[in-house]
């Protein structure tokens, strides 16, 4: 069968009506299709697909709801007045050890972030202090990231690592969080993501955001680079 043939056959289909109509049917169907499938993929992420989030955050320290008597919660490290409706509980640690000049500890920790993410991170901190040697603090927080990073919304794990500068403390004297700027590194935890985030990886810093006397103020500026897809090892 030559193209004229073929030429011949299609010039007669196209000459009946339902014919037309199946055809331009068809070809609808397929743009719309590939639309969607495009509109998909530039909503959720994917494949090679990679952002940059800025922004800042805060962080508070939950206190205990119940009163405990368990000999883990004896002594604050900072004992700064807190206010308590908890029967006095004004500890935010879940857990404290000493080692020579080491001060270990445990405690929960709510950050809430505004810019490119938009959510809460809940993190399980553990903490060494010296403040003899280093004057230094070395933190290792496991937690969860939920809410939307660019208006997609899902979730992931991350691990941190933070130091905070404790120069200005000395042992045994109580020293506010408002002296103690930190910077830190975050990571995503590969293969967590969930929701629109599933296949995140990467991560980026953060740091305290200084006054002019180069005090904390209670906020953290943070710059990560997320990435999706094959980019990500645990995608591979």
């Amino acid at each position: 069968m030559n193209y004229r043939v073929i030429r011949g056959m299609f010039a007669r289909a196209w000459h009946n009506p339902s014919v037309r109509v199946a055809f331009v049917s068809s070809v609808a169907l397929i743009l719309l299709m590939a639309g969607l499938t495009a509109i998909g993929q530039s909503r959720a992420a994917g494949a090679g697909t990679q952002i940059r989030a800025t922004g800042t955050f805060t962080t508070v320290f939950p206190l205990p709801t119940v009163t405990s008597t368990n000999s883990d919660f004896p002594i604050d490290p900072d004992p700064i007045t807190r206010t308590s409706p908890n029967n006095g509980v004004n500890n935010s640690s879940i857990a404290e050890r000493t080692y020579g000049d080491l001060f270990i500890l445990s405690r929960y920790a709510v950050s809430s972030f505004t810019g490119s993410l938009v959510g809460t991170t809940v993190t399980l901190q553990t903490i060494v202090r010296d403040d003899v040697v280093e004057h230094e603090a070395f933190q290792m927080n496991a937690g969860s990231f939920f809410g939307t990073l660019d208006g997609l919304r899902g979730s992931f794990s991350n691990i941190n690592h933070v130091v905070a500068d404790r120069s200005r403390c000395r042992p045994g004297v109580p020293c506010p969080g408002s002296l103690i700027p930190v910077e830190g590194r975050l990571t995503v935890v590969e293969g967590t993501g969930m929701g629109e985030l599933e296949g995140i990886c990467g991560g980026g810093t953060f740091k305290s955001v200084l006054d002019s006397t180069g005090l904390p103020t209670g906020v953290a500026e943070y710059d990560f680079t997320f990435r999706f897809g094959k980019d990500c090892k645990a995608n591979n």
